[in-house]
């Protein structure tokens, strides 16, 4: 009897012990997966961290881009107006029933300027491109990244449509120059004896025909460019109300 009761104390002590080791196992393991969850934790919090201080510093290059676009696009639609006033005015006067060929002289050789002023450089969308290629994008709220995106449409449709018209006006104008030298220009035979000749013997009728073309091109070039000008410097406006009104730091919805 005493053998069995000692030997039922052994198998209790036996039990008690694999019961303590088993705890012992699982407080280990659960320290483990503790310490990976709070390593993960602060990986996390450290990447979002880094991420927020891009964000933050892409944030106030794109504002900073937008205000200098308003600034250039503000100076560039002035200039553009005066111009496009200018060549209103050469319209209303070759459009009184007292114009003649020796006012088309007059504005050719002494007013109108062959060169083009707009008043603008391009667009400072550089941190907008980058962040495309580099695929930062993603840090930005999708509201603002769907603005930017429409914003930059216009713009490079705004950089096309110039450049076409750029390109129409300088070979009209160039062409309309060989054939009509103009006084007091750097052209070979601008002035002296055979740029006299060339205006005393032309064609009055293809000269007409061929300034008509030269205005008519530089007037769509200003006007079409004004529009659009116009229209990116509303959105334009618009996107720094929206967003960057309160200098609010944008996060990813």
């Amino acid at each position: 009897m005493i053998k069995f009761f000692r030997k039922i104390r052994q198998n209790l002590l036996a039990q008690n012990r694999v019961s303590k080791y088993l705890v012992y196992a699982i407080g280990e393991i659960l320290l483990v997966v503790i310490g990976i969850l709070i390593a993960l934790q602060i990986n996390n919090w450290n990447e979002n961290n880094k991420i927020n201080k891009i964000r933050t510093l892409k944030l106030s290059q794109i504002e900073s881009d937008l205000r200098a676009d308003v600034v250039s696009l503000e100076e560039g639609i002035l200039i553009k107006e005066k111009e496009i006033a200018t060549l209103k005015n050469y319209h209303d006067r070759l459009s009184q029933s007292n114009a003649s060929i020796d006012t088309l002289d007059k504005i050719v050789n002494t007013e109108f300027a062959g060169s083009v002023r707009v008043g603008f450089s391009g667009f400072n969308n550089i941190t907008y491109n980058s962040m495309v290629q580099s695929g930062e994008l993603g840090i930005l709220s999708d509201d603002l990244v769907k603005d930017l995106s429409n914003l930059n449409i216009q713009q490079q449709k705004s950089v096309n449509s110039f450049n076409d018209h750029w390109e129409i006006y300088l070979k009209q104008s160039q062409t309309f120059q060989a054939n009509y030298p103009v006084k007091g220009k750097i052209i070979i035979v601008g002035d002296g004896p055979l740029g006299d000749y060339l205006r005393e013997h032309r064609d009055d009728k293809n000269f007409i025909v061929a300034f008509n073309e030269v205005f008519t091109a530089k007037w769509l070039m200003y006007s079409q460019n004004l529009r659009n000008h116009k229209n990116i410097l509303e959105i334009t406006k618009a996107i720094l109300k929206k967003h960057f009104q309160n200098d609010t730091v944008l996060k990813k919805n």
